[in-house]
């Protein structure tokens, strides 16, 4: 069976204070003890880390891990941009890691190519948003995530695409099974369809998250972002930042998802395969 594999070394993060090796072994014995999955030292880094390392918290989130991953559910089968479905959905939203993290944590900008309704998948979407958010986490030493959201082009048929049975499962994975904090999540451009929207998904936020989630409506909300959240420095020329065009993060970040096959092709044999 392939290996999962990350861009770090486990040995390094203890190396440097980001994990006590005490907690790392607890951990590792824990986990031998159940019925779930073998995970190899950089992942079980991961759960750490994404709980301020607090072992009992890491058990009950290395659980809901393979709870969510173990669920008959699109979001976490055949992960491969090649296939149909996501090279369609590259092709409707941007999905871009920005090149610099902001306090050390990396920022993930999504926004629309395509604000046709018609075209707009949300099994895709979120499919590809999770495939992201876990390349994220091959960098070194991941801290935490700020998500931010362009919803300019978002409309009231786009309300008519939410998939009910994805999304519940989506925040699940996000609020109690990724081994990554999310910091923040700003909403930019805010309009009344996306407040209808949000609507719909809050009964499935938990209160951690509902309350980082920012809106910022119009120029004005733009300016407040920039002013009292995040400069624009770090941000594309799109929303008003001083970087280059998303697109070529967005390229760029699929190229990386791409380049990270071998990853998810063994992330889904090591909780496939042990059923």
């Amino acid at each position: 069976m392939s290996e999962v594999k990350f861009g770090f070394n486990a040995r390094d993060i203890i190396r440097e204070g980001h994990v006590a090796e005490d907690d790392l072994r607890t951990l590792r014995d824990w986990l031998s003890s159940t019925d779930l999955p073998k995970l190899n030292d950089e992942q079980l880094v991961l759960f750490l880390i994404s709980t301020n390392n607090d072992v009992e918290v890491c058990k009950g989130t290395v659980e809901n891990y393979f709870r969510c991953k173990t669920a008959e559910c699109v979001l976490f089968r055949d992960r491969n941009v090649l296939n149909e479905d996501l090279r369609r959905i590259a092709g409707v939203g941007y999905f871009a890691v920005l090149p610099e993290r902001y306090q050390g944590s990396s920022l993930f900008l999504s926004s629309f190519q395509d604000t046709n309704y018609r075209n707009f998948d949300t099994p895709s979407f979120l499919k590809m948003n999770c495939m992201v958010l876990e390349s994220v986490l091959q960098d070194e030493n991941p801290q935490d995530s700020i998500y931010i959201i362009d919803v300019r082009g978002f409309s009231f048929m786009h309300i008519f695409k939410l998939n009910l049975h994805v999304i519940p499962v989506y925040f699940n994975y996000i609020q109690t099974a990724i081994p990554l904090i999310t910091k923040n999540l700003h909403i930019l451009y805010a309009n009344r369809a996306l407040f209808a929207a949000f609507n719909i998904i809050k009964p499935w936020l938990h209160k951690d998250l509902a309350t980082k989630v920012v809106f910022h409506a119009g120029d004005n909300g733009m300016r407040d972002f920039y002013e009292k959240w995040i400069p624009k420095r770090y941000f594309p020329k799109e929303i008003g930042g001083d970087l280059g065009s998303i697109k070529v993060y967005h390229e760029r970040t699929m190229r990386k998802v791409r380049d990270l096959q071998h990853y998810f092709d063994a992330e889904e044999k090591q909780r496939t395969g042990h059923r």
